[in-house]
């Protein structure tokens, strides 16, 4: 039996006043590392232009994939933000929407490329390939801040929560399931797959990475989602994470057909 307990202090150290946290370096690496392996992929199977072009892309990607993780949490707890809308960008003080990441960063790369005429699905799937990677790291941010973990637990992995950051109706409960724990797995082994595909894979064809991924997050998605108890908005008492989940699994699917249908090599 494997228990997690919490560090004491989220906030690693201190710029002036200003509070750098353990969450925020957790995902600044986790950025940094995919545009490393981004770069390096890109070179590996095409060429320097080809790099140049995804080097160029970084920049507006992800500051569109953070606004539109800001704008999707907010939105899902709309009436706290419009009665505290200096709240919108404290980004410092969480809440950030992986749905709203790639959607936004989907959107952003779409017109980027499409603006420079460049090849859409050759880059889609090198942003597909290291993404599980970004979120596999960028995931164990949430152990710091005691956040996104799932129902009680008595089975192999348990999370220590302090009661201050339980919900209310567990408020006795000590232990949890670490599911932003169960995502960062989940998420390392598909990009451990994605990378076989891209580059061992006989029958790849452009696009078949990005449309994998979609497939394969929106399956890992609904599993954790089923243990987390800290779903921000619920329609009909179905999370929006779930709803949203679907869709991209949907989405996958559609673009799994369309290369089959139209392969580019």
């Amino acid at each position: 039996m494997i228990t997690i307990y919490p560090i004491n202090n989220p906030v690693a150290f201190f710029v002036f006043d200003f509070p750098i946290r353990w969450y925020g370096i957790t995902l600044c690496f986790s950025i940094f590392t995919g545009i490393f392996l981004g770069n390096y992929f890109v070179l590996k199977k095409y060429n320097k232009i080809d790099a140049d072009i995804f080097t160029d892309s970084i920049f507006p990607v992800v500051i569109f994939s953070i606004i539109g993780a800001r704008l999707f949490y907010v939105l899902g707890d709309f009436s706290f933000y419009l009665k505290n809308p200096i709240e919108i960008i404290m980004i410092n003080h969480g809440g950030l929407s992986i749905f709203g990441a790639i959607l936004f960063g989907i959107l952003t790369l779409f017109f980027y490329l499409y603006l420079i005429k460049a090849d859409i699905l050759k880059y889609f799937d090198i942003y597909a390939l290291v993404m599980p990677l970004c979120q596999s790291v960028g995931r164990l941010g949430n152990y710091f801040n005691q956040e996104a973990f799932g129902l009680p637990s008595h089975g192999f992995f348990k999370l220590f929560v302090d009661d201050i950051y339980r919900p209310e109706k567990f408020v006795d409960i000590k232990f949890f399931h670490p599911t932003f724990l169960y995502e960062s797995i989940l998420n390392l082994i598909l990009f451990l797959l994605l990378l076989y595909v891209f580059f061992e894979f006989k029958s790849y064809k452009k696009g078949l990475v990005f449309s994998l991924y979609l497939i394969f997050y929106s399956i890992i998605r609904l599993f954790v989602e089923n243990l987390r108890i800290d779903s921000v908005l619920n329609i009909c008492n179905v999370p929006v994470a779930d709803i949203l989940s679907v869709i991209t699994l949907l989405g996958g699917f559609l673009i799994l057909f369309y290369i089959k249908k139209h392969p580019v090599s």
